[in-house]
């Protein structure tokens, strides 16, 4: 492994560590203020802990993009690696200035060249991205071949998720049509799909098995997959594993990765959220199911 190309991303990425560490994928950690503390998003973070203040009637937890300076010092680790050139995958554009601080830190740095790609991604969204690009560098490919690969796999990535409620959402602010939904709308079960930078509401209802199964129906339908990994921030143990099971068959090469999302992504879905990210396979991908 040369490691001439390199490959960054954010905490929002949701990596599991041991993929990111076998891929050589840099991931510089969002910031997270809570209960009048800063953490970074990474494994030195508390989760349990996190997850208490997500039940406070407090004020939520705030997050913020790393700085310039923050940044850089991670391409000028990477370029002393041997880095020469380094691929960014950064959140959404649309949800955070990381990509703005990302392109400060770009014109500071001397001894790489950084190529920053829109990933229009959140969660394994982007970390799917990532470990494509990643995986296209191990094996030699150029600059310019990993930068066709995500823009192929960009168009065919969706994060479709059900959450417990809009609460966290419409408090996060970053979703403009959430910001608008109040009283008893809080009470539904929102059906949310995110690509291209945009999160999209495709239905509610108030049953939440019945939110189940429409995410497990909507899978079926984008079927074939590249990819597929289960996400959730902690719901019940049986819920997660009704959902496991019925999504095992669409897993490509019979192997279901299951994430449990980052802070930085819960802070804004909340807790007892099961959703997925997919690939669709390339010969066969077609507009994303709605219902």
């Amino acid at each position: 492994m040369s490691g001439r190309v390199r490959i960054i991303t954010d905490s929002v990425a949701d990596l599991p560590p041991e993929i990111a560490h076998r891929l050589r994928i840099a991931v510089v950690p969002v910031q997270i203020f809570s209960g009048g503390q800063s953490h970074r998003d990474d494994e030195t973070l508390d989760r349990d802990q996190f997850y208490e203040s997500l039940k406070q009637d407090g004020p939520l937890p705030q997050t913020s993009a790393p700085s310039p300076d923050e940044i850089l010092h991670f391409y000028q680790t990477l370029a002393a690696e041997g880095a020469e050139e380094i691929i960014a995958l950064f959140m959404a554009s649309s949800l955070s200035s990381l990509g703005r601080h990302a392109q400060m830190a770009t014109a500071r740095l001397e001894k790489a060249r950084v190529h920053i790609l829109e990933t229009g991604q959140v969660s394994m969204g982007s970390g799917w991205l990532a470990i494509t690009a990643a995986e296209a560098a191990v094996n030699g490919a150029t600059v310019a071949e990993i930068t066709a690969l995500v823009a192929s796999q960009r168009r065919r990535t969706f994060v479709v998720g059900v959450l417990a409620s809009l609460q966290h959402l419409r408090r996060g602010g970053r979703v403009g049509w959430a910001r608008a939904w109040a009283g008893d709308l809080l009470q539904v079960k929102p059906l949310i799909i995110f690509s291209e930078g945009e999160a999209r509401l495709l239905g509610q209802v108030r049953i939440y098995s019945r939110a189940l199964q429409w995410l497990e129906r909507w899978v079926a339908e984008a079927a074939p997959l590249e990819r597929l990994v289960l996400l959730h921030s902690r719901p019940a143990p049986q819920i997660l594993e009704r959902v496991r099971a019925a999504l095992h068959p669409y897993a490509p090469a019979g192997e279901l990765l299951v994430v449990e999302a980052g802070p930085t992504f819960v802070t804004h879905v909340g807790p007892d959220a099961v959703g997925v990210a997919v690939v669709q396979a390339a010969r066969s991908a077609r507009a994303a199911p709605k219902y």
